[in-house]
Formats: C-alpha cells, structure tokens, sequence
C-alpha cells in the first residue's frame, strides 16, 4: 500500500491504477479490477463496484471541501476534480471504459498531485501491518474453520475478522475513517452477540483470545486512530460485566 493518509492522495493512487486499464471493457470492469474483484461476476452484477465508486466519490468531494478551505483557486483544482468524477459516475458505469479514460489525462493526474501535498496528512496507519493482518485473518478463518467451538463462537469470530478484512479493503478508498469504522461496528456486533459467546468452551476462549490479537494488531497499526475512539470504554463497559469467553476480545479491545 502506497501513503494514502490524505483524501487527494488516496484518489491519485486510484485514479493511476484504473487509467491503465484496457480500453475495451466496460467501466464497471475497469474499476473492478482497480478494487479487486471477481470481474465476470462484475459483469453479471455490478453493485458491488457501485457501491465503492460511492465511497470514491465521498472522497472526491473531500477533497473539494478540504481544497475550498485553502487560499488556492479552484479553477486550478475543481475543473479536473470533475473530471474525475466523470468516471466514477454510475451513470456511466456500463459504458466503454474507452470513452471516459482520456479524462485522467497528464493534467488531471498533476492538479490531484498538487492536491495531495497540499492537504494536511491524517493520522499514519502502518501499512504493512495492514498487509500482515489481512494475511494472519486468512490464517486464522481456516483455523477457526477446522475447529470444533460453538455454532455461536464461531459465528462471531467470523463476523469479527470480516468486519476487520473489509475495514482494511476499505483503507485505499476511504483511509483512516474505514479502520475507526470496524472498531465501531466490532463493538456493535460483540454487544449483539454477548449471550451468544458468554458460555464457551475453553477452546472457544483460545480462538477468541486469537481474535482479540487481530484486534490488538489493527489498533497498534491505527495507533492515532484507534486513541481517539471512544470504543474502548464502551468495551470496558462489556468486560466488567463479566461475559467470560469475550474476556480476551475485551482485554485488548478496551485497552486494559
């Protein structure tokens, strides 16, 4: 992953992936690829990449915000910024990718560039611990997998790395705002689940304590992130109530 830790920089690196895509498929295959995913299923449903050309277009219009709050004219910035968007747009998604790719062109990519050093970075986020973590979740849901824990504990700890997986696929559209994102929706589903995983089996506390240091991995690399989120005494909160076989999720979680 390259420094993605402003918004400018973040549609700059996605811009330079899909501009040198083929001509001659369709746009919705186009940035499929770019994000990574199966593309005759793209083909056959493309609602997938609509939903992440919306979270690109959130970004584009990030940057106009943050741009309109500096002293620069945005006749140097918001003729390209639109540009871009012309290619995010869903209304030209089944279109040839042809027709829309010569609006990334050399100034369009310089005008983002200019973008991205003038906006202030956001807290850093360790890519490589990203990276690693994404390559331990794979590891892990085998693991979990062959196991023998309880239909509830697995459910959960599945719904956990799937939660912490797609916060990291997030991260090169959205950034920061995608790992804060996963520490909420990980507090919200372990409070759903609570009388679900209170009553393991020792096996279920080994796999959840392994859970809970994917956790611990994803703060470490969101350390700005992940310090100023309120989720950790709202985890602390869960613990001291006792739920024995989240113990280990919540011991890491919530800081203690």
């Amino acid at each position: 992953m390259e420094n993605l830790n402003n918004p400018a920089k973040r549609v700059l690196h996605l811009v330079n992936q899909v501009k040198t895509k083929k001509d001659n498929v369709p746009m919705s295959v186009a940035w499929g690829e770019v994000f990574g995913l199966d593309t005759e299923l793209v083909k056959r449903d493309p609602h997938e990449v609509y939903d992440k050309l919306m979270l690109v277009r959130k970004e584009v219009e990030l940057v106009e915000r943050l741009m309109k709050q500096t002293t620069f004219s945005s006749n140097l910035y918001q003729p390209y910024l639109d540009r871009v968007k012309s290619t995010i747009s869903l209304t030209n998604v089944s279109a040839s990718w042809n027709n829309y790719k010569n609006k990334l062109s050399t100034d369009t990519i310089l005008a983002l560039g200019y973008c991205s050093e003038i906006l202030e970075d956001e807290d850093p986020v360790d890519k490589e611990e990203l990276e690693a973590i994404l390559s331990s979740i794979q590891t892990l849901r085998q693991d979990i997998e062959n196991s023998s824990i309880s239909s509830g504990m697995y459910d959960f700890l599945m719904s956990q790395l799937n939660i912490i997986e797609s916060a990291i696929q997030s991260y090169p559209i959205v950034g920061g705002a995608a790992l804060k994102k996963a520490f909420s929706e990980g507090f919200t589903d372990l409070a759903s689940r609570v009388d679900d995983i209170s009553d393991g089996a020792e096996n279920d506390h080994e796999k959840a304590s392994n859970v809970a240091k994917v956790w611990g991995n994803l703060r470490t690399a969101a350390k700005g992130i992940a310090e100023a989120d309120k989720m950790a005494n709202a985890l602390l909160g869960l613990y001291e109530k006792g739920q024995n076989a989240a113990e280990p999720l919540l011991d890491l979680l919530s800081g203690s």
